[in-house]
């Protein structure tokens, strides 16, 4: 049955003018149920085989009939149920999801209802059955399983278990009413009272174990009890997130992963519940474990898209590339809304790790056809093609979304980065410029500078040439402007070991062709070279102390030379 919102029901009151018409069933039994006695309904029970959750259903409550006193526990006759759903235009065969179950509880007064699910075996049928309370459908008492010939021998085993349960309901209310009076070993009093009174007891337990969270108590005491919990209903939500936290506060951090994908698998489409899970394995950093827990639950949710959604994140977090691809499609085909600029984010990157760089860019690509505003895919699409090798389409693609004035994070760092690897280190100093001329305060775009500054340095030491030095020391002059206060050594330093080396090709050729000029410039240059040196020697305080010991040395010979020539 395809799920509706809770207050479809809710309407259903309204539609028979605010109260409930009396079903002809209860004509029948000729008698007003106590006021004081709980209202239990039971739900059709989850099936797959045609009408056999009904009669699962039909089997339980009549059992119910003759196993409770009237007094003390009023079933709701099947006519009621019927009759409301058929109000609403809700099927009368179908199981209803949780929420819906929940709220057709509330409509009924129902103060607990039960529900299950049936399965037809080999030998007869499978019956399992919970006890909810209709308050908050969280609070969950498993009353067992049972492979039995017919759902009338299974009717009869949950109703007897189903008995003994409600034993601990009185002390569940009195563990309630205590932690909301803050008498909390009171409340805890009861809860025990309440286990005494049914050892299985998930309830009295639950309430137990909301006390210890609202006390704040130890986490290795939180720990004992969520567990309990757990091991009598794997499946409890209240029980599974406090043990979840437990785990975590106990620095148990594989064990928190499982727990919290066991904890989504039984409430799938809760959107914080699902923040919380892939928080928590991107954290702990063991996703792994997590990986079973959620393809058993999507086995047993077969085409649930929040649980596929889910496995998908988890396989990307587990570098599982090749199945992500392949999850990631299915989702797709089963909503195409599901293509968002997440997907195709997170696509492109699991291709680019999977150094498939072609796809990443491809990837990134549809996105940007799709989302043409969006400045992550853009910049995803020009560094997948920077991977791929398409320098000139990334930097086409980047200049397109700059002229549009699209918000590319590190856009003009990721041109300057472009045209470096283009060959076209002419343009790289100018962008540079113009960028942070242009307001661009990224440090990126300033350690490129430096980067382009020292690469010069290099060259101009390898050719010697006045032209190469000259071009060096403007840019690394330009490099120390700009550059961040962490860098500032490093300028300073490699402009004072290009005067150093600029100096003694000077003094070459004062030297060679008995030239004042290049001598008194080489005196110069050394005396700059002395200066700038010592501040940038904590960048390298070796290499400086080299350089210094060279320019000692240099220097007076720049002073001989002058003296010699310059007349």
């Amino acid at each position: 049955m395809k799920s509706r919102h809770f207050q479809a029901i809710a309407g259903i009151g309204l539609a028979l003018g605010g109260t409930l018409v009396p079903s002809v069933a209860s004509a029948q039994y000729n008698r007003v149920p106590d006021p004081n006695a709980k209202r239990v309904m039971v739900a059709v029970f989850r099936s797959g085989d045609k009408g056999l959750g009904v009669q699962a259903a039909d089997a339980v409550r009549g059992r119910m009939g003759s196993e409770f006193p009237f007094k003390q526990v009023y079933v709701l006759p099947k006519q009621d149920i019927t009759a409301t759903l058929e109000a609403s235009g809700f099927p009368v065969t179908e199981a209803l999801e949780p929420h819906d179950q929940k709220a057709l509880a509330t409509l009924l007064r129902a103060d607990e209802y039960v529900t299950g699910t049936a399965t037809k075996t080999a030998t007869g049928v499978k019956v399992e059955a919970n006890l909810v309370l209709a308050r908050d459908n969280a609070l969950v008492q498993p009353l067992g399983t049972y492979d039995v010939k017919s759902v009338g021998e299974a009717s009869s085993l949950i109703a007897k278990e189903l008995k003994e349960a409600r034993k601990q309901l009185e002390f569940e209310q009195k563990c309630i009413n205590a932690a909301r009076s803050q008498q909390y070993d009171a409340a805890i009093a009861a809860a025990k009272d309440g286990i005494t009174a049914y050892p299985k007891a998930t309830l009295a337990r639950i309430c137990w174990a909301n006390v210890l969270v609202t006390q704040k108590a130890a986490a290795a005491e939180q720990l004992k009890l969520s567990k309990e919990i757990v091991d009598i209903d794997p499946k409890s939500r209240p029980g599974l997130a406090i043990l979840a936290q437990s785990y975590r506060d106990t620095n148990q951090g594989d064990s928190a992963v499982v727990t919290l994908t066991r904890l989504l698998a039984t409430d799938p489409k809760n959107p914080r519940l699902q923040k919380d899970v892939v928080e928590a394995i991107a954290v702990l950093a063991n996703p792994k474990l997590a990986k079973p827990v959620i393809d058993e639950a999507v086995q047993a949710n077969p085409g649930d898209p929040e649980l596929l959604k889910l496995r998908w994140l988890i396989l990307l977090s587990t570098k599982d590339y090749k199945e992500a691809f392949t999850q990631g499609e299915e989702l797709v085909r089963l909503d195409t809304a599901f293509a968002d600029t997440t997907y195709f984010i997170r696509t492109a990157r699991a291709f680019a790790a999977d150094s498939q760089f072609q796809k990443a860019a491809e990837t990134a690509s549809k996105g940007v056809a799709k989302f043409p505003s969006n400045g992550s895919l853009i910049y995803e699409q020009i560094v997948g093609l920077r991977a791929a090798g398409q320098n000139q389409q990334a930097l086409e693609a980047l200049d397109k979304a700059i002229a549009a004035k699209m918000p590319v994070e590190n856009a003009q760092t990721l041109r300057v980065t472009l045209l470096k690897d283009l060959g076209k280190g002419d343009e790289v100093i100018p962008a540079i410029k113009a960028a942070i001329a242009a307001g661009d305060t990224t440090t990126n775009l300033r350690v490129l500078a430096l980067q382009s500054a020292n690469e010069a340095y290099k060259k101009a030491a390898a050719s010697k040439t006045p032209e190469d030095f000259t071009a060096a020391i403007d840019l690394l002059k330009y490099a120390d402007t700009v550059v961040p206060n962490s860098l500032k050594a490093q300028s300073q330093f490699l402009l004072g070991a290009t005067y150093v080396a600029f100096g003694q090709a000077k003094l070459q050729v004062a030297q060679t062709g008995k030239q004042c000029a290049p001598a008194k410039e080489a005196k110069d240059l050394f005396v700059e070279a002395q200066i700038l040196l010592p501040k940038g020697g904590s960048f390298s305080p070796d290499a400086m102390r080299q350089l210094m010991g060279a320019v000692m040395q240099l220097d007076p010979y720049a002073d001989q030379l002058i003296k010699a020539i310059c007349k």
